[in-house]
């Protein structure tokens, strides 16, 4: 089957969401809340250790790195300082029964004017030191040490506690400096092992949630297009007719991809980068202020930047998908008409408006390109800009004792992670707006009128019913439009085993008396009755499991020959070959090379059609309807095809009520009963021969076939 691409611009409202778009999604969503609860707790996982990382790398730098910090003498605080700097002073190093080592990290719980007030006091030592941790065994460098306590320069507490001067420090060598901090080594090692370990975890948080997401999107978008299918296959004939093949091919299968791209891609990670930027947020503003106000500078230029993103990238897709809906429409007239466009040679003149619709495509797509071009710079703009303004305010706070070095590498890390869940919001715009038009796209179909009543899909046939074959209409009158009437008053009996042939001129009503038959059209007035029962009591499935039409146009899936005639029903060998042999398909099928169970191209392109014909005729015997219908089947064989199916449309026929509408009045010359339409009504009905013998339509329309002048 040729896909069938058609001219169709999605209504744009501006918004980026569609609540009954994100209802319909949930709706199936929520089928499977475990998955959803198991995606959910990792996703919270995998946000708690990305906040994390950048906290320790903090706490490894300022608490075993640089390790700086002054003298607090806690005996000499008041009250309401004790207080206000207890977090700190729990995380201090003690030193003797008053003094404690306050990180630098934690000085900035002092005010300025506190800690000018507490040096001046003496509460707080005037120099910055580093703590070191001694443990070790070298009686060199025991010596060296003790040498600078005795000089002033390093301060002993005890218990190997020293305060080194960063200058004195810095005086010493390499591998003595790498002994004197082989504690904070090990402690560096050991959080260093806590970070992998944390890292692991959010990688295995990563792969469950990737798995719990994906099978649960994939359950649900699997029973929405269940739901979706079932429900275009409950459609009356009449929303066939408005609706392209293509469109709905495309309704089941890109629109609801769509959808599952907004849940996997979007919403989900949505929910992910809002926890990121919150936490980013409030640990920001908790561990510095000041550096917080600093970074939220940029916040009123992004939100800025992102609603004018909203507004020229919204216009740039709307004209993309324009321009590509108008370049499938031309590319599917010109595949599928290409024997025309051959024949009156117009390659070089499709080709040259191909090239203005393909320049159309790339002047839109360029057009998306350009303010994604602008977008994302700016953001990168201003995620530097923040970095920049924190690492001067920063340095400035290191100098006053009020930022550490590791909250400033913990600030451009979190920055980093700010920032970009927000450079991808180009890309989430885009799947946002597709998935909401592919979305209302599939609303429409579910809300559409016209759904049959009881109809219920794989219900089957009725067993406990049978039909005989009896067909009456009573007084139908039929219309496809309001007040223009197709069938006019029509009446007529066909009793069990009779064969009825309805003949007229093209329009006269014919095949819609076969449609009305099939229940593919409910009648305006009048009743259509089978065995004396209204046809509007039967099920579907019953009605046309009782009555096979053989149609002018034969349609052949892309199966194998036998599952094209048997169509589903359970394979008989016997039948098959008695079906074969009536409709005398099996004079070609032992010249295909994989016999009865050779592939058929699409369409049945590979068969002539004759050989289509007969196969619909095996079809339809091979289904052994009560009701049998014959829609100008023959309209389209050769003579000589056609005398050879002659055999078989009389086999086909025996046992069962027949219809048939032919333009070929030979075919039904011995039809029990012949009805003749004319506008919509019935001007003459009987045997062929009574209907010769009168002067009306059909003696008319029998003389111009076999009396014309050849």
């Amino acid at each position: 089957m040729v896909m069938e691409y058609y001219h169709e611009e999605t209504a744009d409202n501006g918004k980026l969401y569609n609540r009954d778009v994100l209802r319909l999604l949930f709706s199936y969503i929520l089928r499977y809340q475990r998955y959803l609860v198991m995606s959910l707790l990792f996703v919270f996982l995998i946000a708690g250790a990305s906040l994390a990382v950048p906290f320790f790398f903090k706490t490894i730098i300022d608490r075993h790195i640089f390790k700086q910090g002054r003298v607090v003498d806690r005996t000499m605080l008041t009250d309401g300082l004790l207080k206000s700097v207890s977090t700190g002073l729990r995380r201090s190093v003690i030193l003797t029964g008053s003094e404690v080592f306050m990180f630098r990290s934690d000085l900035k719980l002092f005010s300025r004017s506190e800690k000018e007030e507490l040096i001046e006091s003496g509460a707080l030592s005037s120099e910055s030191y580093v703590l070191i941790e001694l443990r070790t065994d070298d009686p060199e460098l025991d010596k060296k040490i003790m040498k600078y306590v005795q000089q002033g320069s390093v301060t002993s507490y005890g218990d190997g506690v020293f305060l080194f001067e960063t200058s004195t420090l810095n005086a010493l060598k390499v591998s003595e400096i790498a002994l004197l901090r082989e504690a904070d080594f090990n402690r560096i090692v050991q959080f260093i092992v806590l970070v992998m370990g944390i890292l692991l975890m959010q990688f295995a948080a990563s792969y469950l949630q990737i798995i719990f997401l994906m099978r649960l999107s994939q359950n649900a978008m699997r029973d929405l297009r269940r739901d979706l299918f079932a429900h275009i296959l409950s459609r009356d004939v009449t929303y066939y007719d408005r609706n392209p093949i293509g469109k709905l091919v495309n309704r089941v299968t890109n629109d609801i991809e769509r959808l599952n791209e907004l849940f996997s891609s979007v919403l989900v990670t949505f929910f992910q980068d809002i926890l990121m930027l919150l936490g980013i947020t409030v640990i920001m503003f908790f561990t510095s202020v000041t550096l917080a106000l600093i970074v939220a500078i940029s916040f009123p230029f992004i939100a800025l930047f992102i609603v004018l993103f909203r507004v020229q990238v919204r216009n740039a897709y709307r004209k993309i998908r324009t321009r590509i809906s108008e370049l499938n429409s031309f590319l599917n007239e010109t595949i599928t008409g290409i024997r025309i466009v051959q024949i009156f040679v117009r390659e070089v003149d499709n080709f040259r408006k191909f090239m203005h619709k393909n320049d159309d495509v790339y002047r839109a797509q360029m057009g998306q390109l350009y303010v994604n071009a602008v977008f994302r710079p700016l953001i990168g703009f201003m995620r530097w800009f923040a970095i920049a303004a924190v690492i001067y305010f920063g340095a400035r706070g290191i100098v006053q004792d009020q930022v550490s070095y590791g909250l400033l590498v913990m600030f451009i890390a979190y920055i980093e992670r700010f920032f970009h869940p927000i450079r991808d919001l180009s890309e989430k715009f885009d799947i946002m707006q597709s998935a909401t038009a592919a979305g209302e796209k599939i609303l429409s179909v579910f809300r559409e009128e016209g759904v049959r009543e009881h109809r219920r899909v794989g219900s089957g046939p009725d067993p406990n019913l049978e039909f005989h074959g009896r067909i009456e209409f009573q007084d139908v009158w039929f219309s496809y439009k309001p007040d223009e009437w197709v069938l006019r008053g029509v009446s007529f009996t066909v009793e069990p085993q009779q064969t009825l042939a309805i003949v007229g001129e093209t329009g006269a009503g014919k095949t819609t008396i076969i449609n009305i038959l099939s229940r593919f059209y409910r009648v305006q007035r009048g009743r259509v009755l089978i065995d004396g029962v209204d046809i509007q009591d039967i099920p579907y499935e019953t009605v046309r499991s009782y009555i096979v039409t053989v149609m002018q146009d034969v349609f052949l899936f892309s199966r194998s020959l036998r599952e094209n005639i048997t169509l589903g029903f359970p394979y008989d060998e016997e039948r098959f070959a008695s079906v074969s042999r009536i409709t005398h398909i099996d004079r070609f099928i032992r010249a295909l090379p994989g016999g009865r169970d050779e592939q058929v191209m699409e369409r049945g392109a590979t068969f002539s059609a004759g050989e289509r014909q007969l196969l619909s005729f095996a079809r339809a015997l091979y289904a052994d309807p009560a009701v049998l219908v014959l829609d100008e089947a023959t309209s389209s064989i050769d003579t000589e095809t056609e005398r050879l199916i002659q055999d078989a449309i009389i086999g086909l026929m025996r046992g069962r009520t027949s219809i048939v509408i032919a333009h070929r009045l030979s075919t039904i010359k011995h039809a029990q009963k012949i009805i003749v339409l004319d506008q919509g009504a019935i001007v003459e009905q009987g045997r062929h021969e009574e209907l010769m013998r009168g002067k009306g339509l059909y003696r008319s329309l029998y003389t111009l076939q076999f009396d014309a002048p050849r």
